[in-house]
């Protein structure tokens, strides 16, 4: 259990081993839907046919084959892009222009709804307020972000005071660890739970 909970997941929850495993299969109604799964589907897809390319080479100089060691050392590399995800922009100074990944600042999301009692975190995604600011793997140029939170809930509370509560507890966690302010959060409540 331990191992897997250590596998990079994209922005939806989707662990990115189970994207590779079905990557030469047709898109899935939850990947047609979800941004991070395209995103990611692309990448893999373009490092999958690299690697087929790779393979059909000289398919007779064993030497020239990719070994188990290099296989791992791309899954890692592929990991890590995966791990970083879509920048957004924080703040240009005189050394150049810093960013954040929305991975971090989901998780950052996600963190602020677990410390509220009664409420757990289950998905989060992060896009510039201005739809048409996304572009994939681009950097976004905006400091205005949307939030969309998906919660479980416990049984024993009221849901609109609680969500109200988690929204500023959102916007005072992301403001203050980082220059963005949250325009929009939505928030989803996708179950109830018995305490």
């Amino acid at each position: 259990m331990a191992l897997e909970d250590e596998t990079p997941r994209l922005g939806c929850g989707r662990r990115i081993d189970d994207l590779w495993e079905v990557i030469d299969q047709p898109l899935n109604p939850h990947e047609k839907s979800c941004p991070d799964c395209q995103q990611a589907r692309v990448a893999l897809y373009n490092l999958a046919s690299v690697t087929e390319a790779m393979r059909q080479h000289d398919p007779g100089q064993a030497a020239l084959q990719p070994s188990g060691r290099v296989k791992e050392t791309i899954m890692m590399v592929a990991r890590a892009e995966v791990r970083r995800g879509r920048r957004i922009q924080l703040a240009r100074t005189e050394a150049g222009t810093i960013h954040i990944s929305a991975h971090a600042l989901a998780a950052l999301a996600r963190f602020a709804a677990d410390t509220l009692t009664g409420v757990r975190a289950r998905r989060c995604s992060i896009d510039p307020f201005t739809p048409a600011a996304r572009t994939g793997d681009a950097v976004v140029e905006s400091s205005d972000i949307r939030i969309t939170l998906k919660v479980a809930v416990s049984s024993a509370l009221s849901i609109p005071p609680t969500m109200e509560a988690l929204r500023e507890r959102v916007i005072a966690v992301v403001s203050a660890q980082v220059a963005l302010n949250s325009r929009q959060i939505d928030v989803i409540v996708e179950d109830l739970y018995d305490v």
